[in-house]
C-alpha cells in the first residue's frame, strides 16, 4: 500500500497472470468443454435460483414478523387484560396512526366468540378458524388461509394473537384482516428470471398467492391427471427442494420449495425449463467469446509495451484507489479487499478500529489547513504502521476518519493489543508540535454468531454507531459496539409507546444540578435535568430516553413539562421569600420555528411571577444547520430579559464564526474535554492543557462567560480556575439533586 508503484513490480505481476491466463485458456479450450460448462452452468442455475426462492421466502416470513410487531405496538396490557371489547377497540382506535395500509380492519373478539372491529360493528366467530386456533388449541397466534373479504370481496388472510387477563387466563384475541394484494406485492420482482413465477400454498394445500387470481383458496387436487405430479396437498408437506415436471399445460418446468417458518406455509418458484437453457446458453456463448477475446488480449500484452501498462495502471489506482493526500487505500478499495478477507477466511474473527481526531474542526479552525493536512498525513503513517505489524489492511475515509481492519484470535487477544496500540498512539499524538487525542469505535465479525451477509460496510457502520456512547477506560475514549442492538431499539418502541402515558401520570420529573462560582465557590444557578421515573422499570436515565424523544418530536413536549416544573418551583420560593438562584434549562433541536417556540414559551412563562433574569435557556450547537434560525431564536429571547448558554460548544458542528454572528452569553464546554485529557490520577495532562485554554481564552476574548461540565477532581477544578474558567459543574460538588435536596444546597452554599 503507498502512493508509488514500482514498474518492474508491474511488469512482473502482468508477466504471471498472462501466464496464468495462458495456462487457463489452453485447459479450457479442450474437446470436453462444452459438456463440462453445460453441467457447471445448469448446476450454478439451479442453485442460483433456489438462493431466490430462499431469499423470497424469507422476505415473506420478515413481512409477515412485521405485521405481527405491529399486532403488539397496539397491545396495552393494562387496557388489554383489564377492559372491556369496547374499551380494546377504543385503545386501538385511538393508535390508529400505527395501523399499516395493508391491515383493512382490526378487530378484538371475547371468549364467548363475540368479534368488534374498529369501525364499531359485531359478529359472532365461533365457526372461524382463527377463534377456534385460540380458544380450544390453546394457539397464541395464527395465521389464517387465504379467504374473500365478506365486506368488499378482497382477498385477505386474518393474523390474530391470544390476550389474557390479569390471571393469565384466556380472555379472548385480537388481530388483522391483511390485504392479499398488497402483501403479494413485496414479490413484483420476481420476474427477475423472465415467465418465473411465485405461488404460495397454506398448510392445507390451498393457494394464498398465485398467478391466476382465480386460483385463491383453491388446490390441485391428486383426483386430476393434470395436477398429478403438482397436487398441492402433497406440495404443502414439502418444506424444502427442486423438482422437475411439466406444469398442468404439459410445459416442462422447475419447481424450487422454500418454507415460510412462522404460518407453516410452501413458496414454489416456478421456472420453465426453456428459459434455463436459454440463460445457460447465453452464458456459454458469452464465454467463449470471452475466452476468444482474452487469447487475443493475451499475445497483445505479450508484445506491448510495459511502459504503457504502467502508466495506465498508475492513472486508474493512485487517483482512483488511493488517497492523495495520504496514500492510503480509499474507502471504497478499502472494502473491497477488507470484503475479500471476509470471502477468503470464513471461519476466521475479524477486528475493525474507526479512529477519528477529538476536536477536529477546532484544530481545522485554529491552526489552519496546512497544519491540518500535516497531522492528517503523521496520523496516516502511524495508521499503516499498525496495520502492516498486525498483517491488516487500513484507509483513510471523510475528513478525519481512518479505519483498520485485520484477523484475530479471539476478542479478548484483540481488546488486549487495541488498548496497548491505542495507548501507545495517543502518547505518540501527544507529543506531536500540535497536541491532538484519539477517539476509538470497535466492531467484531464473529462467524460463530452466524451473521448472514455482513460486509465492511455494516462492520463501519457498527463502529461508528458505537463512537456515539463513548466512554473513558483510562487515558482511552473508546466504544464497543454493542451485539444487542436491536434489543435496544426494541426498548425504544416500548418507550415511546408509554411516553404519553409517562407524562400524564408525571412520571417525568426534575433534578436540580448545581453550578459553582470558581472564584468564590459558591452555588450561582444549576441546571434542570429531567429523569423518568417508570412505575416498573424505576428511574430511566436520559440517555435512553432523549435521543429517541429528539426522533419523534416527543422531547418539545418534555421541555415543556420541565419548563413548567422550574418556574413552579421559582415562583414558589419567591413567594416563601426564600433566596433562588438562576436555573438554565434545555431546549432541544426540536425547537426550530423561533415564532412558534417564544409563543408557546411565554405562555408559561407569564403564568408564575419570576422574573426572566432567573431563567437561562441552554441551546445545543449542532441543534441548528443555520445560524439565521440560532440567531432569531437568541435575539427574541434577549428581547424579553433571558440569558442564552450554548451546551456541549466545540463538540457540534458549527463554525467558530457563528459566535461572532449569534449573541450567545455563555459557552458551556462538555465533559469529554475533561475526559480526554485527564489521566488515571485524576490530574490535567500538562500536553493537553493548551487545548483546553485556547478554549478559555478565545471565550474571554469574545466576552463569553464559561462552564464547564463534569468536573470531578480537585485537579481539574484547580486547573480550570488558573485558566479563568468562570464557573463548573459536576460530581466534585454535587449530583444532580432532587428538589427537596437542592433547597438545602441552596441554603448552604448561597
Amino acid at each position: 500500500m503507498g502512493n508509488k508503484l514500482n514498474p518492474k513490480v508491474i511488469k512482473y505481476i502482468f508477466t504471471a497472470v498472462l501466464s496464468a491466463v495462458a495456462s487457463i485458456l489452453i485447459v479450457l479450450v479442450t474437446s470436453t468443454f462444452s459438456k463440462k460448462i453445460m453441467s457447471f452452468y445448469r448446476r450454478n442455475s439451479f442453485e442460483t435460483t433456489k438462493l431466490i426462492a430462499d431469499g423470497y421466502a424469507k422476505l415473506a416470513n420478515e413481512r409477515l414478523n412485521s405485521y405481527f410487531a405491529v399486532l403488539d405496538t397496539l397491545y396495552d396490557e393494562e387496557v388489554f387484560s383489564k377492559g372491556s371489547s369496547l374499551d380494546i377497540i377504543y385503545h386501538i382506535n385511538k393508535n390508529k396512526s400505527k395501523i399499516p395500509s395493508e391491515f383493512l380492519d382490526v378487530f378484538y373478539f371475547d371468549f364467548d366468540g363475540v368479534a368488534t372491529d374498529i369501525h364499531g360493528n359485531t359478529q359472532y366467530v365461533t365457526d372461524r378458524a382463527y377463534y377456534n386456533a385460540i380458544v380450544y388449541s390453546g394457539s397464541k397466534s395464527f395465521i389464517t388461509a387465504a379467504q374473500s373479504s365478506k365486506v368488499d370481496g378482497k382477498y385477505i388472510f386474518m393474523m390474530v394473537k391470544a390476550v389474557y387477563d390479569k390471571n393469565a387466563r384466556l380472555k379472548g384475541g385480537y388481530g388483522c384482516a391483511v390485504d392479499l394484494y398488497q402483501f403479494e406485492e413485496i414479490f413484483q420482482n420476481a420476474n427477475i428470471i423472465q415467465r418465473g413465477s411465485i405461488s404460495i400454498i397454506d398448510r392445507y394445500g390451498k393457494f394464498i398467492i398465485h398467478k391466476n387470481h382465480e386460483m385463491i383458496s383453491k388446490s390441485y387436487s391428486e383426483d386430476d391427471k393434470r395436477y398429478a405430479r403438482i397436487a398441492t396437498t402433497s406440495l404443502a408437506k414439502k418444506k424444502s427442494g427442486i423438482e422437475s415436471f411439466r406444469d398442468e399445460k404439459g410445459i416442462p418446468v422447475t419447481i424450487f420449495y422454500s418454507y415460510i417458518k412462522i404460518p407453516a406455509w410452501v413458496l414454489c418458484f416456478t421456472l420453465p425449463d426453456e428459459n434455463m437453457l436459454v440463460i445457460q446458453r447465453k452464458q456459454i456463448l458469452i464465454n467463449i467469446i470471452t475466452i476468444l477475446c482474452c487469447v487475443i488480449l493475451l499475445f497483445t500484452l505479450f508484445f506491448g509495451e510495459f511502459m504503457t501498462i504502467e502508466l495506465f495502471q498508475r492513472k486508474s489506482l493512485i487517483f482512483v484507489d488511493f488517497d492523495p493526500l495520504t496514500g492510503l487505500w480509499s474507502l471504497d478499495r478499502f472494502e473491497h479487499e477488507a470484503d475479500k478477507m471476509i470471502s477468503r477466511h470464513k471461519k476466521e474473527k475479524f477486528f475493525l478500529l474507526d479512529i477519528d481526531i477529538l476536536g477536529y474542526k477546532f484544530i481545522s479552525q485554529n491552526h489552519g489547513d496546512a497544519e491540518l493536512k500535516k497531522i492528517l498525513k503523521f496520523l496516516s503513517r502511524e495508521v499503516k504502521k499498525v496495520a502492516d505489524e498486525n498483517q491488516g489492511v487500513c484507509c483513510r475515509g471523510d475528513s478525519d476518519h481512518f479505519f483498520m481492519f485485520f484477523i484475530i484470535t479471539s476478542v479478548q487477544q484483540a481488546m488486549r493489543v487495541f488498548k496497548m496500540i491505542a495507548r501507545k498512539e495517543n502518547n505518540i499524538t501527544d507529543s506531536y508540535k500540535i497536541p491532538f487525542a484519539l477517539k476509538f469505535g470497535v466492531a467484531f465479525h464473529l462467524p460463530e454468531e452466524k451473521y448472514k451477509g455482513i460486509s465492511t460496510h455494516v462492520l463501519i457502520n457498527q463502529a461508528s454507531i458505537a463512537k456515539k456512547n463513548l466512554h473513558k477506560d483510562g487515558d482511552l475514549l473508546y466504544a464497543i459496539y454493542d451485539s444487542k442492538f436491536l434489543k435496544r431499539i426494541q426498548t425504544e418502541y416500548f418507550l415511546e409507546s408509554q411516553s404519553e402515558k409517562a407524562l400524564a401520570n408525571h412520571d417525568f420529573f426534575v433534578l436540580y444540578q448545581p453550578k459553582i462560582s470558581l472564584k468564590d465557590e459558591k452555588i450561582i444557578g444549576a441546571e434542570a435535568l429531567v429523569r423518568w421515573q417508570h412505575p416498573e422499570r424505576g428511574v430511566i436515565p436520559p440517555n435512553d430516553f432523549i435521543p429517541l424523544f429528539e426522533r419523534t418530536g416527543f422531547v418539545t413536549k418534555v421541555d415543556f413539562f420541565v419548563y413548567e416544573e422550574v418556574l413552579k418551583f421559582l415562583d414558589a420560593r419567591l413567594r416563601a421569600g426564600l433566596p433562588v438562584v438562576q436555573v438554565s434549562v434545555n431546549m432541544s433541536r426540536n425547537h426550530n420555528k423561533p415564532e412558534k417556540f417564544m409563543e408557546d414559551f411565554l405562555a408559561v412563562f407569564n403564568k408564575y411571577n419570576v422574573p426572566a433574569k432567573y431563567i437561562q435557556v441552554e441551546i445545543i450547537e449542532r441543534s441548528f444547520a443555520e445560524n439565521r434560525i440560532l440567531a432569531e431564536i437568541t435575539t427574541r429571547l434577549h428581547q424579553n430579559g433571558f440569558t442564552v448558554a450554548m451546551d456541549d460548544f466545540g463538540t457540534g458542528e458549527s463554525s467558530l464564526s457563528m459566535l461572532t454572528q449569534v449573541p450567545i452569553d455563555v459557552l458551556k464546554f462538555d465533559r469529554s474535554f475533561l475526559l480526554s485529557s485527564t489521566n488515571s490520577n485524576g490530574e490535567i495532562d500538562r500536553r493537553s492543557a493548551a487545548f483546553i485554554e485556547s478554549f478559555i481564552g478565545l471565550s474571554k476574548r469574545l466576552d463569553k462567560e464559561t462552564v464547564f461540565e463534569g468536573v470531578e477532581t480537585e485537579s481539574q477544578r484547580d486547573f480550570l480556575r488558573v485558566i479563568d474558567c468562570d464557573c463548573v459543574q459536576g460530581y466534585l460538588y454535587s449530583r444532580p439533586l432532587s428538589q427537596t435536596d437542592f433547597e438545602k444546597f441552596i441554603e448552604t452554599h448561597i
